[in-house]
């Protein structure tokens, strides 16, 4: 690749990552592409020549988010137990999180306070699970009874849930005056 693509391809990045940490924190719709290109530190035209229209980064944003769901699921390995390879899919969801919080926030705001146009992401997001289900079915990992698009359900729920759900169970512990740290949300479905 050259100097002059890696450098553009530096700048679509840098302008994503922006979008993104905007987005989680006010909303797509409350934020302007001025402000996103302003975080990023490039022209306005830039935001529009790489992405297009609002839309257009919007939904770039919601690819990124789902690329790092992919990539990190993809490189765990599929051998060993069933419980070890379960575990370490989970584990890894957890450190992508660790290291992408803009990510989680971005997710809690579709997810748990969706707006009017929030369910693309959330479609993206089960439609990657459900294949990412299927595929540890076909190695033999996720075997269920259930549909796979229910399993897949009860995955993300359980990959998700607790990320998206801690940040309240602090607030309410806060807020009661109570002592010690709070307790831990963990997601168990039946």
């Amino acid at each position: 690749m050259s100097s002059r693509a890696t450098a553009a391809e530096d700048t679509r990045e840098r302008i994503r990552t922006a979008a993104l940490a905007l987005f989680a924190e006010r909303g797509v719709a409350a934020t302007s592409l001025r402000e996103v290109a302003r975080s990023a530190g490039v022209a306005p035209g830039l935001v529009g020549h790489y992405f297009g229209s609002k839309d257009g980064l919007h939904e770039a944003v919601e690819d990124g988010v789902v690329a790092l769901f992919v990539d990190t699921l993809d490189a765990v390995s599929l051998e060993g137990p069933v419980a070890t390879v379960v575990a370490n899919r989970d584990r890894a969801i957890h450190a992508m999180f660790v290291r992408n919080p803009h990510v989680v926030d971005y997710l809690r705001r579709v997810v748990v306070t969706p707006g009017s146009d929030d369910t693309r992401l959330v479609r993206k997001m089960l439609d990657t699970q459900i294949l990412q289900t299927q595929r540890l079915r076909d190695h033999g990992i996720a075997a269920s009874r259930a549909p796979v698009a229910e399993q897949a359900v009860t995955v993300l729920v359980r990959q998700l849930g607790t990320w998206l759900l801690q940040p309240a169970l602090d607030r309410l512990w806060r807020l009661s005056g109570a002592h010690g740290p709070s307790p831990e949300v963990r997601v168990t479905l039946r």
